[in-house]
């Protein structure tokens, strides 16, 4: 049965093999139904057959391109281009890759140059398939041009953001100057720093390359320092110190977490050195548990033990309560040592 069955085989590639897709002639038409632009060349660069479509591109009939060098008929140049990879193969004997622009033949191309051998494993020339491109170039061009227009315009939205947050900062600061009551006034001062610490991100997002991701340590170090120098009055008795890891957060979480971050400094600053005292206030940002843990704490007189931070109603712990959940973070207080807020969270998946 066997047998029979080989003998079958044997007689079907017989039948192939007499038939027009089966012969030397069938082969020239496949070659020629081939749409990617195919030319065989001898060692010496010459051409030796070129299909319909190459033919067509280079506006010459298959039989007019035998024998003249590939550079001089496709490349229209004197000798082979720098990065000939028919020379390249010829050396190494590996195929090799290439997408070229190649205005001679119309567009944009991925070539591939691949070795013909003879049987005992020599060079004797090779086979360039052109496999045209164009189209996918000029829709990634397209792309590319929209990306940047978006870049653009998300550019100037930022930086027109950072300027009315920084008028409006004006407009309070130039408002506190006609308020007499200290209350009030502390009022408009924070608020201007609310508006201040916003802005700030948005400058940062306008000069960055990175138009969804900031650096949140330059960030820290600056609202840090900018808020030490505008509630610290004797600088030899508060000391601020920061201990940062280089950390790049998204637009959605650096928002919330530089008011945050705003409001929690700002109270320390503030209350937990009564006039006359002196300590250390740490701003700390590191990695933790697969998210990060930001931490604010001073070795001053302490949290109000009788008041629950996380049901309040001052206002700087109601924006960091409320922004906290909404970065869906956890705040953690341990008044063992002064004060020491922490928020861990982890940036959201969009």
């Amino acid at each position: 049965m066997q047998e029979n069955l080989i003998q079958n085989i044997q007689d079907d590639s017989l039948k192939i093999k007499k038939t027009l897709l089966g012969s030397e002639k069938g082969w020239e038409l496949t070659f020629d139904a081939i749409p990617d632009l195919i030319a065989i060349l001898d060692r010496d660069h010459r051409v030796v057959k070129v299909n319909r479509a190459m033919a067509e591109r280079l506006m010459k009939s298959p039989d007019a391109c035998i024998g003249i060098p590939c550079y001089q008929v496709v490349h229209q140049s004197k000798t082979p281009p720098e990065n000939c990879p028919h020379k390249k193969l010829l050396i190494d004997g590996f195929e090799h890759i290439s997408e070229v622009d190649e205005k001679n033949l119309g567009g944009y191309f991925v070539v591939t140059a691949s070795p013909i051998k003879d049987d005992d494993g020599n060079v004797i020339g090779s086979i360039h398939i052109a496999h045209d491109i164009t189209e996918r170039k000029e829709m990634e061009e397209k792309l590319e041009k929209a990306l940047e227009e978006k870049d653009m315009l998300m550019k100037e939205t930022y930086h027109r953001v950072k300027n009315n947050l920084m008028v409006i900062s004006s407009l309070l600061n130039l408002q506190s100057r006609y308020i007499k009551d200290k209350d009030t006034k502390n009022i408009f001062k924070e608020s201007q720093n609310r508006a201040k610490s916003m802005a700030m991100i948005h400058e940062k997002l306008y000069r960055s390359g990175d138009l969804k991701n900031l650096n949140f340590t330059e960030y820290i170090e600056n609202l840090s320092n900018d808020l030490y120098q505008t509630y610290t009055i004797n600088k030899s008795l508060v000391k601020l110190e920061l201990n940062i890891e280089d950390v790049m957060l998204d637009v959605e979480t650096s928002i919330p977490l530089g008011l945050i971050l705003n409001e929690l400094l700002t109270n320390s600053l503030k209350h937990a050195f009564p006039e006359g005292a002196g300590g250390v206030i740490k701003v700390e940002l590191k990695g933790y548990n697969g998210g990060y843990k930001l931490s604010v704490s001073d070795n001053g007189k302490g949290f109000p033990r009788d008041l629950d931070y996380r049901n309040t109603d001052t206002l700087g712990m109601l924006i960091v309560n409320s922004l906290t959940d909404q970065i869906d973070g956890e705040i953690y207080l341990d008044g063992s040592k002064g004060t020491k807020f922490t928020v861990i969270f982890k940036e959201k998946e969009y």
